[in-house]
């Protein structure tokens, strides 16, 4: 009896925390349904595709399905599990302070962090109605590159659950987990006091993980650069490849001690000394773990479109067009740009109370309104670096391993189409953030403070 009294009692604070928490939830829900439906449908597709070509004996379709919806499945995942993970993480780290209360009113810390983990699955579950669409997408997608899918169309089935289930929970419970735990343990007053973000810490986890992809990175550039290989350049080029593939892991892995002291730098390096650039430069700095969750799903997308992009200006037969690597990265573009533009969202209520302080230290309206949308050029700017240091690191890489020059890898990449995804970047952040500065303008700063 007191077992279920006391689930009962675990799944009514589950909802009322959703509910009163829903400004800041539906932003996460919609990142992690997005990400999640992505991978699921993907996984979806490709099962769909070598079925269909199977019960066609079509064994040359079979083989292209797994090729293609092997790649796509694997980078969507991959792009899945960094954004949702990051987006969930900054979400239970912003209401730390309504975690702290509860224990302040007797909740046990133990039950705090099943309370949490719960609320992580049900938002990863509600994914599982969106994954049948968007597998019929990708099929579509696929039949449009010219395979023969055999009038193959996806549908719900219960086999399918299981990889919908997975790829909705997995990535909320990676980002949640560790700050579960953080809100289970730190001290209330803490949790009440620190205004700034609670400092980066790698972790057990983290620190393991990361020395598994740098042993990723020199295990395939040392064969990839230097070695002869039975399969010749274009084996040596595919490892270049796979090492720079993991190289883009570690770095968005170690993110906050990446992207926050590249930030720093290039920041840094801009001559302007108006107002209005210096708060959004220190909003930036300070507001580090909103900083780092905005960029990095932009970095994601960005250097993974500058690898494919660098692969096929050198592999013979390739071609480096933006709809070819769409045709893989599609689904990884809408993830990111969906979880990017979520983050933004998602700290609207936090940013609307730092513009107020800034009012009422007598600031003007236009002063808080250009450095909204200044952040939002740090944003776009610091993921544009990020892209470009190592479009130059995959260009040299690869040229290694094709045994060509640096400078024909450069002259063969399509420097229009990556400047425009630059500045659609570059626009997304600011429009977004332009939107949110009018809201905010419209807000009274005495209400803001008291909210």
């Amino acid at each position: 009896m007191s077992g279920g009294s006391g689930t009962s009692g675990m799944s009514r604070l589950v909802l009322s925390d959703i509910r009163m928490q829903a400004s800041m939830w539906v932003w996460t829900l919609v990142c992690a349904v997005v990400g999640a439906a992505c991978s699921a449908g993907s996984v979806i597709a490709m099962f769909t595709a070598v079925s269909a070509a199977r019960t066609a004996g079509d064994a040359r379709m079979v083989s292209a399905s797994i090729a293609l919806g092997g790649n796509i499945v694997f980078f969507t995942v991959l792009a899945a599990v960094g954004v949702v993970a990051s987006t969930v993480g900054l979400t239970l780290t912003a209401q730390r302070r309504e975690h702290a209360l509860w224990v302040i009113l007797g909740i046990p810390r133990r039950r705090v962090r099943s309370v949490l983990r719960a609320e992580l699955v049900v938002l990863g579950a509600l994914a599982v109605p969106l994954a049948p669409f968007v597998a019929n997408i990708a099929l579509a997608q696929w039949t449009a590159t010219g395979l023969d899918l055999h009038g193959a169309t996806a549908g719900l089935q219960f086999r399918h659950i299981g990889a919908c289930l997975p790829a909705g929970v997995v990535p909320c419970l990676l980002g949640g987990w560790g700050v579960t735990r953080r809100a289970a343990r730190t001290p209330e007053m803490r949790a009440f006091r620190d205004h700034a973000d609670p400092p980066a810490r790698p972790g057990v986890a983290r620190s393991v993980l990361a020395l598994c992809l740098l042993a990723g990175v020199l295990g395939m550039w040392i064969p990839g650069l230097g070695l002869e290989l039975e399969g010749g350049i274009e084996q040596r080029t595919a490892f270049a490849f796979a090492g720079n593939l993991f190289l883009i892991c570690l770095l968005l892995l170690m993110g906050p001690w990446v992207l926050t002291p590249l930030m720093r730098l290039w920041t840094a390096l801009v001559p302007s000394r108006g107002v209005a650039w210096h708060l959004a430069v220190q909003s930036c700095r300070t507001r580090a773990a909103r900083s780092v969750t905005t960029v990095l799903p932009f970095a994601l997308s960005l250097s993974f479109i500058a690898l494919f992009m660098t692969m096929g200006s050198v592999m013979p037969g390739s071609t480096a067009g933006l709809g070819d690597v769409m045709t893989v990265l599609g689904w990884v573009f809408v993830v990111s740009w969906s979880g990017g533009l979520a983050v933004i969202a998602l700290v609207g209520r936090e940013r609307t109370r730092d513009s107020a302080v800034v009012a009422v230290a007598g600031a003007r309206p236009g002063v808080t309104t250009r450095s909204t949308v200044y952040e939002g050029v740090i944003y776009a700017g610091t993921a544009i670096v990020f892209s470009a240091v190592f479009l130059a690191v995959a260009s040299t890489t690869v040229a290694v391993g094709a045994e060509v020059g640096v400078g024909r890898v450069l002259d063969g990449l399509p420097w229009a189409t990556l400047g425009a995804l630059a500045a659609v970047t570059l626009v997304t952040t600011c429009l977004a953030l332009a939107l949110q500065a009018a809201r905010v303008s419209r807000t009274v700063p005495a209400r803001a403070l008291r909210s």
